[in-house]
């Protein structure tokens, strides 16, 4: 008898100590995955679960491991097996959801995120992350309803609210957005995007001189923020801060290559602006190789053509404008004034009549008046002048004298 109860210790204690063993591996394994050592914590699991198979918290670390190493078979085959030993682990569904949003599975990530929530409404992280699956699958009032509900369970969590910003931004509520975003500022004030986004927000409500104090404060602390750097030059075109403007289209251009063709269009506006023809025409050409069918480009070029007194080529690009779109009317009163300069009074009136159809303007009048003077309309040509005239177009109160 005293032979089997010491064998019974022996056995027992042999069972602590082996326990006791893989409870060392399995804490060593955390230590070296939250040190980032990801391939030794892989090891020091694998032999956790060798000695223990229903160590589901070890396979769930396994798993995010091989997910941080991009082994993604090996990731989704140990979230599964840890969910497997226990379909109530709630960590393994979070980290499997993440995993999920991170391979873009997005419906998979909701399934196990709203499995969270059923037992427990108001985890922040998970409502987060299935707010932002909603997101992406372009579900944005689902995705509100997470970010308010996390928000109204007392959460301070910076980035939900400037996710919620974001989609109010694209709902056009902007007042609101503003409000998310100082919500940001105060939880995180080193959050760069919610300076940039505040500028650009500001930007889209034309206050363009509030919006400087954000934009550069975004670009101070990210100097690649490309979206901070269009809001930027737009604001300081808008106040009249054309060299600067000019500086940022500069940085867009030469560092990041962009091909927004809105930049190369204010730019070559700019530089139009400032009589530095060549460059102008080179940024709307460019225009036309990044979108072909722009017709506005080929009217901008038509523009500086005119101004470089060089109406052949003018005409060129008018036409070229016209023929993606007929209903651009500058495309028409461009091409009027290039029939103007070479005398052909006809094509001109052609045109200018085409013009004021579309959009009547003073210039066009103006223009119109000269056609019919030369044509010897005098009744038509007064006509076009005095409504140049009403209009505000100064030449045409000099003609009348």
């Amino acid at each position: 008898m005293k032979n089997i109860i010491l064998l019974l210790i022996f056995l027992n204690f042999g069972s602590l100590a082996f326990a006791q063993h893989t409870d060392q591996l399995y804490e060593q394994g955390k230590k070296e995955f939250k040190a980032g050592q990801f391939s030794k914590s892989i090891q020091s699991f694998t032999k956790v679960v060798h000695q223990s198979d229903f160590y589901y918290e070890a396979y769930t670390y396994r798993a995010r491991a091989y997910h941080a190493l991009g082994m993604e078979d090996s990731a989704i085959a140990d979230f599964n097996t840890a969910l497997s030993k226990n379909k109530n682990y709630l960590v393994a569904h979070y980290y499997r959801g993440v995993y999920y949003f991170d391979t873009e599975d997005f419906n998979a990530a909701i399934g196990d995120f709203s499995f969270i929530l059923q037992k427990k409404p108001t985890y922040v992280k998970a409502l987060l992350y299935r707010g932002r699956c909603y997101e992406a699958l372009g579900k944005d009032e689902q995705a509100l309803a997470d970010y308010t509900k996390a928000i109204k369970s007392g959460s301070e969590n910076a980035e939900l609210y400037y996710r919620r910003a974001l989609l109010y931004k694209k709902q056009n509520k902007l007042k609101l957005a503003v409000y998310d975003l100082g919500k940001v500022v105060e939880y995180d004030p080193q959050m760069q995007q919610a300076y940039s986004l505040r500028g650009v927000i500001e930007v889209q409500r034309g206050r363009y001189e509030p919006s400087l104090k954000f934009l550069d404060k975004a670009i101070e602390m990210n100097p690649d923020d490309q979206q901070a750097l269009e809001a930027r030059a737009k604001a300081y075109i808008e106040t009249g801060q054309y060299d600067k403007a000019l500086a940022d289209y500069n940085v867009l251009v030469s560092k990041f290559h962009t091909r927004n063709v809105d930049v190369y269009m204010q730019r070559g506006k700019l530089f139009a602006s400032q009589g530095e023809y060549s460059k102008a025409s080179k940024d709307f050409s460019r225009v036309a190789v990044i979108d072909p069918r722009n017709d506005q480009a080929f009217v901008e070029n038509a523009k500086v053509y005119v101004l470089r007194e060089r109406a052949p080529q003018s005409i060129s690009f008018s036409t070229k404008a016209i023929a993606f779109n007929d209903k651009n009317w500058e495309a028409y009163y461009i091409r009027g004034r290039a029939y103007f300069e070479m005398k052909r009074w006809d094509a001109a009136l052609k045109d200018l009549n085409k013009s004021i159809e579309l959009n009547p303007t003073a210039a066009a009048f103006y223009y119109r008046g000269q056609c019919r003077a030369e044509k010897g309309n005098v009744r038509g040509a007064c006509e076009d002048l005095k409504k140049a005239n009403e209009m505000g177009y100064e030449l045409a109160a000099e003609d009348l004298k």
